[in-house]
């Protein structure tokens, strides 16, 4: 992986994983992996089915979620939120990716907007406190999601 960047000591934002990097991902501590990926993306050396086997058998918690051009859903958010909630505690580890980072941002953010009850108005600069960037159509994305979806 040539993006790892940790949110907080229990959070890391990447980018695409290899094999290798799952392997080092478990033996570091990690205990879970969420792919925002749709299959078939440019620069995808193992598809989404592909990484999930491979976690599982690695012990990792996975969970697949594909986040496009679309609209974000409540379910998707949801499940992200809930996954990142369950699995990064303590010391245990999460890795959430897509292909270079940018959705990965985007739904961390949005899952600290649920746990803070963030509005639209202030998540891109509470964002930026916790040094995420959350820029162009991404940022449209967070800012729509929680017009449609308030945490408060």
């Amino acid at each position: 992986m040539d993006v790892k960047k940790f949110v907080t000591t229990t959070i890391m934002i990447g980018d695409q994983p290899s094999e290798a990097d799952l392997r080092e991902l478990k033996s570091l501590g990690f205990v879970g992996v969420v792919n925002l990926r749709n299959d078939g993306e440019p620069e995808q050396p193992i598809s989404p089915s592909r990484e999930g086997d491979l976690a599982r058998a690695l012990g990792l918690e996975y969970l697949h979620h594909g986040v496009g051009a679309a609209p974000l859903d409540e379910a998707c958010v949801a499940a992200v939120s809930d996954f990142i909630a369950r699995h990064a505690q303590g010391t245990d580890q999460v890795l959430v990716h897509c292909r270079r980072g940018g959705r990965a941002v985007a739904l961390v953010v949005l899952h600290f907007a649920r746990v803070h009850g963030w509005t639209a108005d202030e998540v891109a600069e509470r964002a930026l406190e916790m040094g995420l960037a959350v820029d162009g159509g991404l940022r449209l994305m967070v800012e729509g999601w929680l017009h449609a979806n308030p945490c408060r």
